[in-house]
């Protein structure tokens, strides 16, 4: 009862004081004048124009006073009113407050004026000039509101929290569908958008914010999708350095990468539901979102007209912040069923079965009996939470030195591929040369500054196209290349793209004659041979500081104790010219961030060197 009483208290810097007249009674009128807490007596009863009235105890003040942090001004603010309690409460609000209750109590006021931050913290991190949901309320009106806003936001989030309900509106999705390409009688062609409520996105917001940290505590290091800290480059880092190391060491390698099919679509909703108690978050978060999803209902709008609501049975809401980390939390309890603790490749003692960035899965083995198996595993564990392999895009490969043999599952025969684009790169298996994917970067560099030229050929100052083409083009080129083993032939392949583009931005050609320094003194951009070895320097300083145990550390470190290197000179690995400037201990070397830095000037001239 306490925590029920205590929850409707926030803190601020005024109290609301009562006037406490003797001619009536015990009871004073509310005026709504500010005093401070030292002010208080003993206890106080308000009474409020809607005849409600609450007690605020001497046991409440001190429980503030005790835990309340160094310098903080001790007042209250009372902006929610609740019955005031029978006798027998009073007398046990007032006598029987324990240390225990004390430290709950000054939680639960803490956890109200970090509340209001959190929705400030929130709001700001919505985008604007997004279409409204059902409700027409906008992000910017929110951000308008100001203070008065954020109060009213947080009663209205309490009262969802502490009662397990939401607000209707919260529940309907608005889906509009646009058009993508090809022929316009075919839906498929229209991608869809759903629209949410942004009062409900905003909540989300402030749920995915306090429950983020635990649902990622619960992720293990072959969960990269949708966390903090984590990005593609980790999974694409690591898939290479295996790839590399099995080659070197004349090791077998088989891959299976898996699609889903709608895999968010699909996923049951008493998956997610179970996945969040298995995590232990509050059951309050579970059953708002529960009423959520139970009542979930979607309509489509074409031309100003929508259609009938639809009810939502399964898969998460587009759109929505937290429907990743619900997806990924899910996810990882179908992994928990399948048994792969001795499967997969074995690096310096663990094994490695599989990588995973949100639903994009890839899958290793040394064998393709053995690829199959776990293919199989997956398949059965996933459709006991509703989701599909789509056996079609599910696709096989292995280096020479494994044996040719069908995979197989459920009766699918899988098809076995040269290479396979994952996570933007693709990935081949043999020796590391990239001259292919260099070649595939320069024409999605091409095909950006293409869908851009309006901007680069117009007559507008040069120091917005430099920004454009570094921002837009230049990233386009250049991602990945954290992981690439580099080559002379390489950057010289990406500088004559890149001369190109900047020669087609001044309106010149090659007939004119003009040497590439003066271009390049015209354009100013940045240039690409200095951005990517820039990159990979930062990359492996990052990597090489990790104390946690993320496997792209772990991969850079092994040392596969079977199998032997080929006779005559090595292929180029990933290392060799971080070895050249760095020496053999590079990694440790890389623990001082200053000296790191410093040797990485060095690093960067070796590849920005004509020559």
């Amino acid at each position: 009862m306490v925590s029920v009483i205590l929850t409707f208290l926030t803190l601020s810097l005024i109290v609301f004081e009562c006037q406490s007249s003797e001619r009536n009674s015990s009871l004073g009128q509310c005026d709504g004048r500010k005093i401070e807490i030292s002010h208080l007596r003993k206890r106080r009863h308000l009474t409020f124009p809607d005849k409600s009235n609450f007690v605020i105890t001497l046991s409440l003040v001190k429980a503030f006073m005790t835990h309340a942090p160094a310098g903080w001004n001790t007042v209250f603010e009372v902006d929610v009113m609740f019955p005031l309690p029978d006798h027998t409460f009073q007398s046990s609000l007032r006598n029987k407050i324990k240390h225990r209750q004390r430290r709950d109590v000054w939680e639960r006021i803490r956890e109200a004026i970090e509340f209001l931050d959190e929705i400030s913290i929130a709001l700001k991190q919505l985008k604007n000039n997004k279409a409204p949901g059902d409700d027409g309320i906008t992000t910017e009106l929110l951000k308008a509101g100001g203070r008065p806003i954020l109060i009213a936001l947080r009663r209205l989030f309490n009262s969802v929290i502490l009662e397990g309900t939401s607000p209707e509106a919260w529940s309907r999705s608005v889906v509009t569908l646009f058009f993508k390409k090809g022929n316009k009688a075919l839906l498929k062609n229209y991608r869809p958008i759903a629209l949410l409520s942004h009062v409900y996105k905003l909540f989300s917001r402030v749920i995915t914010n306090r429950l983020e940290q635990r649902l990622d505590d619960f992720q293990p290091p072959e969960q990269a999708g949708f966390r903090k800290g984590y990005s593609t480059i980790d999974h694409i880092h690591t898939l290479r350095q295996v790839i590399q190391k099995t080659e070197e060491y004349n090791l077998p390698l088989c891959l299976a990468f898996v699609d889903y099919e709608k895999a968010f679509d699909s996923i049951e909703l008493w998956a997610m539901l179970q996945s969040l108690q298995r995590c232990h978050i509050d059951y309050r978060y579970i059953e708002v979102l529960r009423c959520m999803y139970n009542a979930a209902t979607m309509s489509v709008r074409l031309h100003e007209h929508s259609t009938k609501p639809i009810q939502l049975q399964r898969g998460v809401r587009q759109g929505d912040v937290i429907s990743p980390k619900l997806f990924t939390c899910a996810l990882e309890d179908v992994f928990k069923l399948v048994e792969w603790k001795r499967l997969g490749i074995n690096v310096n003692g663990e094994y490695i079965s599989h990588l995973r960035f949100a639903d994009d899965i890839v899958i290793m083995a040394e064998t393709l009996e053995e690829l199959g198996e776990m293919l199989t595993d997956l398949n059965d564990a996933s459709k006991q939470v509703g989701l599909k392999m789509n056996m079609d895009k599910t696709k096989v490969m292995s280096n020479e030195h494994v044996s040719s043999s069908p995979v197989t599952v459920g009766g699918v025969t899988i098809e076995v591929v040269d290479q396979y684009p994952y996570l933007g790169q693709v990935i081949r298996l043999g020796k590391s040369n990239f001259d292919k994917e260099v070649a595939r970067r320069i024409q999605l560099g091409w095909a950006a500054f293409g869908k851009l030229r309006h901007i680069f050929t117009e007559n507008i100052p040069q120091c917005l196209k430099t920004k454009v083409f570094n921002q837009c083009v230049l990233p386009v080129m250049t991602y990945g290349a954290e992981t690439w083993c580099f080559t002379k032939g390489l950057i010289h392949k990406l500088r004559v793209a890149q001369r190109a583009m900047e020669r087609a931005m001044l309106g010149v050609s090659l007939r004119d004659r003009i040497r590439n320094e003066e271009i390049r003194r015209r354009t100013k951009v940045t240039d690409i041979a200095k951005r990517i070895s820039t990159l990979k320097w930062q990359w492996a300083g990052h990597v090489a500081r990790r104390a946690d145990d993320r496997w792209s550390r772990k991969v850079l470190e092994w040392r596969p104790r079977v199998g032997k290197r080929r006779v005559g000179r090595p292929p180029t690995r990933w290392s060799d010219d971080l070895r050249k400037v760095a020496g053999s201990r590079w990694m440790q070397m890389a623990g001082d961030r200053l000296g790191w830095r410093s040797l990485g000037e060095a690093y960067v001239q070796q590849w920005t060197t004509e020559g």
